[in-house]
């Protein structure tokens, strides 16, 4: 079986990513033509990005069998390779990005060819940039959370330290690690900047979408959400549980999970975030397929601020 069109075509491109010689070779071509080096050094900058990226992605795990020494070994030379393949021919787009910043350092004008090798690598996009749509999805969110009375966004550092005694309380009670808590706060809220407000724009202090049922007692409010049927999601009117403050929400949130038999895979899990994201999915917490995926890429960019709290 013959694979065409995955490897670049010319033959000095064709370089092993476990190649300890790299560097070496590099250097040597930086005193003969540093602006051809500095083309380069700026793909190899591309491909570091682009293989920690892919590594994070491979330390999330949603199976029980955990893969062999030499399969780990395996996926990581390959991942390398892949991702020096498709830096040589164009990558992300970065490598342009960096061999102007690296031209600006060094004190030379970017090469004109240098600059179309970089371009003409990569195929030709006629959609609108991923980059650009996110930077323009971040600055609508923005705008409509300051539109809403929500703070802009601060930090997710602020959202974490203001719930984390409350997080602890509850994690605690659980028998789970407080990064779990709060990432599941931060999943449902959006942050914080989806606040379930109260009739009269006040918060309801809801953090966690916990609807308000029959044996819900206590005051409520009622927004339209999405929910999934059948892995399509839809538009409806629900009911939600509000509180006076998160500290009743947290505290009814723990109950919640500790007085349900439905969630009894949630609890005691410590440090597991996938078997708490899993208990949370198979119990019916949420209709969205993907919500134990969510759950643990919240909490993989979160553990590190609560360390740090």
């Amino acid at each position: 079986m013959k694979f065409q069109g995955v490897l670049p075509q010319d033959p000095l491109s064709h370089t092993l990513a476990a190649d300890p010689t790299g560097m070496q070779k590099l250097k040597a071509a930086a005193s003969k033509n540093p602006q051809a080096a500095a083309r380069q050094a700026a793909s190899q900058f591309e491909a570091l990005l682009m293989n920690t990226m892919l590594k994070s992605m491979r330390s999330v795990r949603f199976d029980e069998e955990e893969p062999s020494n030499s399969l780990n070994t395996f996926q990581s030379l390959s991942d390398q390779q892949m991702v020096q393949s498709l830096c040589e021919r164009g990558g992300l787009g970065l490598g342009d990005m960096i061999y102007r910043q690296l031209a600006k350092q060094s004190g030379f004008k970017p090469d004109a060819s240098q600059m179309a090798a970089l371009q003409s690598n990569g195929p030709a996009l006629t959609a609108q940039p991923v980059g650009l749509r996110s930077l323009q999805a971040y600055q609508e969110a923005q705008a409509a959370s300051a539109q809403a009375g929500v703070p802009a966004s601060g930090s997710s550092r602020e959202f974490v330290s203001g719930l984390l005694p409350h997080a602890r309380q509850a994690a605690q009670q659980l028998g789970v690690a407080p990064e779990c808590v709060v990432a599941h706060a931060a999943l449902e809220s959006g942050w914080g900047k989806r606040a379930i407000r109260n009739a009269d724009g006040s918060d309801s202090h809801n953090l966690f979408g916990i609807k308000a049922g029959s044996d819900w007692h206590g005051k409520t409010t009622t927004i339209v959400t999405t929910e999934y049927s059948g892995g399509v999601p839809q538009k409806r009117q629900e009911t939600f549980r509000s509180y006076g403050s998160y500290a009743e929400a947290f505290s009814d949130y723990a109950q919640l999970l500790k007085g349900s038999s439905r969630y009894r895979n949630v609890l005691n899990q410590g440090q597991n975030m996938y078997g708490f994201a899993q208990g949370l999915q198979s119990g019916g917490y949420a209709t969205d397929p993907r919500y134990a995926r969510k759950l643990v890429d919240v909490a993989a960019s979160l553990a590190q601020q609560v360390a740090r709290i």
